[in-house]
């Protein structure tokens, strides 16, 4: 017997998400999973809607033309199921990340400083040692981060945003801004399989996930976290001194910003993950 298509339209979260759906014995028994990835715009034509029997996807805007999630939807046919996914994301750990400026996971604030062009030991001073609370508003911009994760599932289908609130300073949760830990992944893909009526992964099933590969994208690179944002919010696993994995070697938030400043100042902004992997 055929299984049937299960379209899944997400970003890389997707593929932690399709290791882990199909580790469910229960659900791998029914369904096949077909993964396009929205952010390098792969294609998605109206046969791949017309023949699949669930679509998870990831909201998406009219500005993405037709791979919005309205015209996406309006091709699903009437056979078949949707149910959005919650596409992640906490700049609360790191208040200052900007997806401007030449550098992978930059720092407005340290790129700020390092434009102005003081000497490496000034700006590491400043920025290590400043109240950051003059540079930006750590509360508000906590509780704008939270607000964002509450509004894009507005459903509260996967109780995500409540999650974290309640949770982000006990554990870290995320690896980077968009790359969530095991524990919310884990927690999506449980929920997913609630509203398919179908059990929950079992001990041995997340074994067989792990040992399979979950994960394997980005559990490489914890992005450090300032020990004054630690601090402020009192993330005990941020601690002054904390070490944080590196693509394999621990380092502290100062060594990896003497190394953010190197790249910035050597014209290597646009290949940071590569210098870290070999400095």
């Amino acid at each position: 017997m055929d299984k049937k298509i299960c379209l899944m339209h997400a970003n890389c979260q997707g593929e932690e998400l399709e290791t882990l759906l199909g580790a469910s014995v229960a659900f791998s028994s029914v369904y096949r999973i077909v993964r396009r990835t929205n952010y390098t715009r792969e294609p998605i034509s109206r046969e791949d809607l017309s023949s699949c029997s669930l679509f998870l996807y990831q909201r998406l805007d009219a500005s993405w033309g037709e791979l919005s999630s309205q015209t996406l939807l309006g091709w699903l046919a009437d056979t078949g199921r949707a149910l959005p996914l919650p596409n992640m994301f906490f700049t609360g750990y790191w208040p200052f990340w900007t997806p401007d400026g030449p550098i992978d996971f930059g720092d407005s604030l340290l790129n700020r400083l390092i434009d102005e062009g003081a000497p490496k030991e000034a700006i590491l001073r400043v920025y290590l040692r400043a109240d950051l609370n003059a540079f930006t508003d750590l509360q508000a911009g906590l509780e704008r981060t939270l607000k964002a994760e509450a509004d894009k599932d507005p459903e509260n289908i996967f109780e995500i945003s409540g999650f974290i609130r309640e949770n982000w300073k006990k554990r870290r949760l995320f690896h980077t801004v968009n790359h969530p830990g095991g524990e919310l992944l884990i927690r999506t893909a449980q929920t997913i399989l609630r509203h398919l009526a179908l059990p929950p992964l079992s001990g041995a099933e997340l074994a067989r996930a792990r040992a399979g590969g979950i994960f394997p994208s980005y559990a490489d690179f914890d992005l450090p976290v300032h020990p004054g944002v630690a601090a402020f919010h009192g993330l005990n696993f941020a601690a002054p001194g904390s070490r944080f994995n590196v693509f394999g070697r621990l380092m502290t938030f100062e060594q990896y910003v003497s190394r953010y400043i190197d790249c910035r100042r050597n014209d290597l902004g646009d290949n940071f993950i590569g210098y870290l992997q070999m400095v």
